[in-house]
């Protein structure tokens, strides 16, 4: 449905895109990364739940005798901020994207929803790439982040917690040897 790897994805096209220049390979960060915010989600989710046997069992049986109006204030602003939680964690995992074109290495990076970066190098000028992975979840899940070396003026693309970072790391120097010919 909303997949972290697809090499030649159709019908996608972004923002600067020449005429001519066909993607290759769209990243995002691997979906277990969005656990960071999913479990927060949840717990905060589930605390209406949990209160009343939490005071219950402390002898605080007066604080839950508020008049029914704040209660269900309380509620609505509890699974607001579970709203706001969720949809800001899906945003940013979403539409924070790295793209590896025919011709340029694109970096999106959708802070929130009022600012994004993008950053654009050409695989000529990339020079070398790297990958990484560390930690008991990248190793189980094969994710890691890959760092992009270039001559232009963006000095360095890093691709955070992507999926199969070395595969990634090798498909890039190998679309800069076509592109120089070597």
């Amino acid at each position: 449905m909303f997949p972290a790897y697809v090499e030649n994805p159709s019908n996608i096209s972004f923002e600067g895109q020449d005429q001519s220049e066909i993607i290759l390979l769209l990243l995002r960060a691997h979906p277990i990364t969005n656990l960071k915010w999913i479990i927060p989600s949840l717990l905060i989710f589930l605390i209406p739940f949990f209160i009343p046997a939490f005071f219950n069992n402390l002898g605080f049986e007066d604080i839950l005798n508020l008049p029914p109006t704040y209660l269900s204030a309380l509620l609505v602003i509890n699974y607001l901020l579970v709203l706001v939680i969720t949809f800001e964690g899906f945003l940013h995992w979403y539409f924070n994207v790295y793209i590896v074109t025919s011709k340029n290495i694109v970096d999106v990076d959708f802070n929130s929803i009022l600012f994004k970066n993008i950053d654009l190098a050409p695989l000529k000028n990339v020079e070398d790439t790297s990958s990484s992975m560390g930690g008991i979840l990248s190793s189980i899940f094969n994710y890691g982040d890959v760092f992009v070396q270039t001559a232009g003026a963006v000095k360095s693309i890093d691709f955070i917690s992507v999926p199969n970072p070395h595969k990634v790391s090798d498909f890039i120097l190998d679309q800069t040897h076509k592109i120089g010919g070597t």
